[in-house]
């Protein structure tokens, strides 16, 4: 079959189950068939493709028929510029957590901050981005999944900054805490929908990200309430408390961090305008 055939098998296929990405979902999974980019694929459509990576790329299709996340099939997804490993069993990066990110950057660059924790790490993708973007920084990534420690480990070696970033199991930050361990920034993306809204996400995301990744408990600030308690105990005088929340999570976030003594507050919106990183300071 020739690579137009096989783009109009993919398209008609994920276009009959309502994939608005239809086009671009099966132009990425021929070029992952393929070992080839997306330009390719659209500059060779006479090209005739063997049987054997054809069959490869109908299965690749038929898996996200299925509402498989595409960044799951191809086991790939770029974060902040940089390309991670993920799988099945890690949240996928998104671009809003990014904004996380560029804040942590931003304090780290005006406080001179040197030591980073990672708690709910995931993939890695945040402490990973960290360490990538602040040579100066030594980061601990923390999370209570094995799937989410060798994924983290993975791209932790994958960027060559096994020097400077350490993977460990850890219930949120007991192992900080029982280690006696001290950081000049926590920053998580930590679990934050209320439990019975997962049921009405997209069938991408309820059906194949990890519940542990997205459940925040009953009303969604369960992991909150736990780390904003814990930091207390891992952060020097003058560090930053930095966290994700849901949209509509701002007031709730900012209390709690408020009640426990933290300072200045205040939360930053994303590129939508919608409330996306609460930060405060312990002083």
């Amino acid at each position: 079959m020739k690579i137009q055939e096989l783009l109009k098998f993919g398209y008609d296929t994920l276009k009959k189950v309502n994939i608005e990405t239809y086009m671009l979902d099966a132009q990425l999974l021929l070029g992952e068939a393929l070992n080839v980019d997306k330009l390719f694929i659209i500059t060779n459509r006479d090209m005739t493709v063997e049987d054997k990576i054809a069959d490869e790329y109908i299965r690749l299709i038929k898996l996200r028929e299925k509402k498989m996340p595409v960044k799951y099939i191809i086991k790939q997804a770029e974060f902040m510029g940089i390309d991670f490993f993920i799988k099945e069993g890690v949240l996928i990066p998104r671009g809003d957590t990014e904004i996380l990110v560029e804040e942590t950057l931003k304090e780290i660059k005006i406080n001179n901050y040197k030591n980073i924790c990672d708690v709910c790490c995931g993939s890695g993708a945040i402490g990973v981005a960290i360490a990538y973007y602040e040579e100066a920084t030594n980061v601990i990534c923390y999370d209570i999944s094995d799937i989410a420690l060798e994924v983290t480990e993975e791209n932790v070696n994958k960027h060559k900054l096994n020097h400077r970033i350490k993977v460990n199991k850890s219930d949120l930050l007991s192992d900080a805490i029982k280690n006696k361990e001290k950081f000049d920034v926590v920053v998580s993306n930590p679990p934050y929908i209320k439990k019975d809204i997962i049921d009405t996400l997209m069938e991408d995301v309820k059906n194949y990200e990890p519940f542990i990744a997205l459940c925040g408990g009953e009303d969604g600030l369960y992991f909150y309430r736990k780390l904003v308690i814990q930091s207390k105990e891992v952060l020097n005088t003058g560090g930053t408390l930095l966290f994700e929340i849901g949209y509509d999570q701002k007031e709730e976030v900012m209390k709690l961090m408020k009640d426990s003594g933290f300072k200045d507050v205040i939360c930053i919106k994303d590129l939508s305008s919608n409330d996306r990183v609460v930060k405060g300071k312990l002083i």
